[in-house]
């Protein structure tokens, strides 16, 4: 009976272990196919741009992929498309510590109001939108909730993550059609979603497209640590025996030691090379300056659509209960 069961345990850990694998995913799930007309057409242009840049590409995947490998968890225990983990790539290379010029931030590059408007903290101590494990959390939320404003569209959720949800829903008014392809959105949101669509294509394709993944397994697995006391991160860091060069690449929230009137603040450490840019110093006590993500001129990503803002009279608007049980005032459903 003993030998049984630890029969039985070693076949479950073995199977367990193999399902975590590129190949064993699926990654258009979720995804209209197939696509034709205009959007094919976008799609493959972006399918072969991703191929001749498949030396950086690869070199991107394998030194973030226990990033992608603990966002991917996320997703999962979301039920949501397998390709959301890879937003990051196409938004920061997964890299925590930017900002782009019109304001958005940190891997999932949230602007600040959609940061607050899922509760990720932000303060002149402490800027949630860098700290992964809170980023990851609202930007999900947030896919997630595009998706069923959208009627379960992921196309056009995508673009509503890119350009703002008041400009698509505004679009698709316009148009009389949810087709992504025949609405009238600003090029770099079309070749933003083509991209998307055109990575779970080489993803699926690796062999075909001689596309080398690293292994799901590789790196050594991001730990998080739910709120230290005090939020210090100086304190987490001599406890756990860290220097604290090492915990602030991978907590770039921290925009000071010990963040003032900040509760939730989760930290993120692996023994793997931070995805940072490099660490500025300040004379005083500042910690952390971010980047700017256009001076790294990283050809896989794209520049961020001018959202509109739902707020200023474009659409006529009915405030509704918010679907996620918040009392900010947004999001809100239009009136046809």
């Amino acid at each position: 009976m003993t030998r049984f069961i630890f029969f039985l345990l070693s076949v479950m850990l073995i199977t367990s272990t193999s399902c975590h694998a590129y190949h064993n995913y699926q990654w258009q799930t979720g995804f209209p196919l197939p696509i034709r007309g205009e959007g094919a057409e976008l799609v493959n242009q972006q399918q072969a741009f991703l191929l001749a840049q498949s030396s950086y590409l690869q070199q991107r995947l394998a030194e973030t992929q226990p990033i992608i490998r603990w966002i991917s968890e996320q997703v999962q225990e979301r039920k949501l498309p397998p390709l959301l983990a890879f937003v990051p790539l196409l938004e920061s290379s997964y890299r925590l510590d930017v900002v782009s010029a019109a304001g958005a931030a940190g891997p999932w590059q949230l602007m600040p109001d959609t940061a607050k408007r899922f509760a990720v903290p932000i303060n002149s101590s402490f800027d949630g939108r860098y700290s992964l494990p809170l980023a990851t959390e609202a930007a999900l939320t947030y896919l997630g909730w595009l998706s069923r404003f959208f009627g379960g569209d992921w196309l056009l959720a995508l673009a509503a993550y890119n350009a703002g949800e008041g400009r698509v829903l505004n679009a698709v008014l316009k148009a009389g059609t949810r087709n992504i392809w025949a609405l009238d959105l600003p090029t770099e949101t079309r070749v933003y979603v083509a991209r998307f669509i055109a990575l779970a294509r080489v993803l699926d394709m690796a062999t075909t497209h001689n596309f080398q993944l690293p292994p799901w397994q590789s790196g050594n697995d991001l730990k998080v640590f739910r709120n230290p006391e005090g939020c210090s991160l100086p304190a987490w860091a001599q406890a756990k025996g860290v220097s604290m060069n090492e915990a602030s690449r991978w907590n770039p929230a921290w925009q000071l030691p010990v963040p003032a009137g900040i509760t939730n603040c989760p930290v993120v450490y692996s023994k793997a090379k931070a995805p940072v840019t490099t660490q500025q110093r300040g004379s005083g006590k500042l910690i952390f300056k971010a980047v700017s993500l256009e001076s790294l001129h990283d050809p896989l990503l794209l520049k961020t659509a001018r959202g509109l803002d739902m707020s200023r009279g474009e659409l006529r608007l009915e405030r509704q209960p918010d679907p996620l049980g918040m009392t900010l005032k947004r999001p809100l459903i239009a009136v046809p």
